[in-house]
């Protein structure tokens, strides 16, 4: 508990200093009036959004202000739509919520799937198989999603090959991103299986003609969990950098994609709303499953007493 509540205040302790990193990399990136206007804009239509937009004020200010916004949740309204951030940002917050939280449960199986069917094969064809994840896992992103949309969209006409029309839209995006997070994990899986597999206690249980459900649930699965909700916990942030790309191809209405238009129109109050929401994302669910890991593997909350009493 301790120790998740204190990657909590750290992990918002740098959302404070990555936020404000970005106001001085938005500054230098030069005056957004130039991609809101129209080349032929007078000086005194310039000056005039300028001052609309608080623009005008000194920088110590200005970045007073956006300080104040990032702890308020309170962005205003976006330089390009003039509408509130919050009302733009929240529906593609929620609809890559949406993807997250079918891929991650779909992932972690195929992965455990696959690291136990490493576990029982020969040897020859697990050598096999191994080398298939690991080609499949070195393919760039963006080649799965292209071949998806040529294969399932253009030829077969199974699933729509962009936009948000329903459960249809998001079969595509979420098997491929699941697909990605089952080869990694499994990859790890099986290694941590296969060290399971070594230790007295295994040994022991094999000896005594344990059940085969009972052998592999009890006894490989649960100690190698642990190694599952360490990686998992990470990956949610690399997994948010993951659907960029997916819902950039798939033009699905994300958070990332939304990142994308407010980086090319340089809308700050929108691309700070994007940073802030995906970091608390990541920072909230990782603190999740900080505080489920010690129920689902008691040796962690053992080896903090341990550490405590030395």
């Amino acid at each position: 508990m301790k120790a998740a509540v204190q990657r909590l205040v750290v992990g918002l302790s740098i959302l404070l200093t990555v936020s404000s990193i970005l106001f001085f990399v938005s500054s230098a990136m030069g005056d957004p009036i130039h991609s809101l206007l129209p080349h032929d804009a007078t000086e005194a239509e310039k000056d005039l959004l300028r001052k609309t937009l608080g623009l005008d004020a000194p920088a110590l200010v200005r970045f007073g202000l956006y300080i104040l916004k990032t702890i308020t949740l309170q962005f205003g309204n976006s330089y390009k739509l003039g509408e509130p951030v919050l009302d733009i940002a929240l529906p593609y917050l929620w609809a890559t919520m949406k993807l997250i939280v079918l891929v991650l449960p779909i992932g972690i199986v195929g992965g455990i799937g696959v690291g136990f069917l490493g576990l029982y094969l020969p040897t020859k064809l697990d050598s096999q198989l191994n080398k298939a994840l690991l080609m499949l896992h070195s393919i760039p992103g963006f080649v799965p999603c292209i071949l998806a949309i040529e294969l399932f969209s253009v030829h077969l006409k199974w699933f729509p090959p962009s936009g948000s029309q329903g459960i249809q839209s998001l079969v595509l995006p979420v098997l491929l991103l699941a697909g990605a997070e089952a080869i990694k994990i499994g990859l790890l899986f099986r290694s941590k299986l296969q060290e399971v597999a070594k230790e007295k206690f295994v040994v022991t249980a094999r000896a005594k003609n344990v059940s085969t459900f009972r052998f592999s649930v009890h006894y490989l699965l649960r100690p190698a969990l642990s190694l599952i909700f360490s990686f998992v916990s990470i990956q949610v942030g690399v997994l948010l950098s993951s659907t960029i790309v997916v819902e950039t191809i798939f033009s699905y209405p994300g958070i990332g994609n939304l990142t994308v238009g407010a980086i090319a129109s340089h809308d700050l109050p929108l691309i700070q709303a994007c940073l802030v929401f995906t970091t608390l994302l990541f920072i909230f669910s990782r603190f999740l499953l900080d505080m489920l890991h010690p129920l689902i593997d008691p040796r962690v909350k053992q080896n903090q007493v341990w550490e405590r009493k030395e």
